[in-house]
């Protein structure tokens, strides 16, 4: 009897092996290392690190850019995961009733998520160029100013939150479109027999169930808006004066501009804990959750 549960034991861990070693080689492996650089002075190309403890901690807290970029990321991802789950149901309803050609619109409408983004990217920029952009010369076309964008600080975070809502409600109306075909088209059967509207049918009957794909969307949105990096960067560079400069920017530009690498982790490090604080957060709603 023990026999046999001590080889049942030694299979499963054998089975599970190749997965957990991958996942301690690339995920768990790099969080631990970054912590240790964290601890240390360390600049990329010195061979020279200096254990230092907590002091790249204290700098990080005390510095100004932390503050604004840790407020600009929270203003960015707000809007970018409200507004695209909103828009990504709505196109979603809107889609799923086209029988015919839902497909093309799904099609059309998640395009962006599959083009690479830094490529969209160069493209937005050439749009909204304040010379020779499309949108601009369609402006003074119709008799209105052009406007220098991306180089505004009034309006460059903005054309960002809408560029990355662009390219991110098409990932949650796929989400949004799966949810709907699981519910059974027995339930709206059943409220049309006592009088319900279609009003009355998103609210009693498709909202709540589609409470698991809600929840789902918004922990995976947070963190695509929270580790958002090459659209910022290609477009705006955290500019003008520091208006677009996210965490993720932050990080790259301690990293591999001023080459701080102790200093950077140390960012790395509370980035990590703030999304993993925050997907804990979202997950604490799974009790209001429908799942049948």
């Amino acid at each position: 009897m023990l026999k046999n549960k001590v080889k049942d034991n030694f299979v499963s861990y054998l089975l599970i092996f190749p997965a957990s070693f991958f996942l301690i080689l690339f995920i768990f492996s790099p969080i631990m290392y970054s912590i240790i650089l964290s601890l240390q002075r360390y600049r990329l190309g010195f061979k020279n690190r200096e254990f230092i403890g907590f002091k790249n901690y204290a700098t990080l807290f005390n510095s100004p850019d932390f503050w604004d970029s840790l407020k600009i990321t929270a203003v960015y991802t707000i809007f970018v995961v409200v507004i695209s789950i909103l828009l990504g149901l709505l196109l979603s309803i809107l889609i799923f009733q086209r029988k015919k050609t839902g497909m093309i619109w799904q099609i059309t409408f998640f395009l962006p998520v599959a083009a690479t983004m830094a490529a969209m990217a160069i493209v937005w920029r050439f749009i909204l160029d304040d010379n020779f952009g499309f949108l601009n010369n369609l402006l003074r076309f119709l008799g209105f100013a052009g406007m220098d964008w991306l180089r505004d600080t009034n309006t460059a975070l903005g054309v960002v939150i809408m560029i990355n809502i662009w390219a991110n409600a098409g990932y949650a109306m796929v989400f949004f479109i799966a949810g709907l075909l699981n519910i059974p088209d027995e339930l709206y059967q059943a409220a049309a027999l006592d009088g319900s509207n279609r009003f009355q049918n998103f609210r009693y009957i498709s909202w709540p169930l589609l409470s698991p794909s809600t929840l789902f969307i918004t922990v995976i949105m947070t963190v695509r808006a929270l580790t958002s990096f090459d659209t910022i960067k290609v477009m705006t560079n955290g500019g003008p004066t520091k208006s677009t400069q996210i965490l993720s920017l932050l990080l790259y530009q301690e990293a591999f501009q001023f080459f701080n690498i102790g200093y950077a982790s140390s960012i790395a490090v509370v980035y990590f804990i703030l999304v993993l604080f925050l997907a804990i957060a979202q997950m604490k709603f799974d009790s209001r959750v429908y799942y049948q």
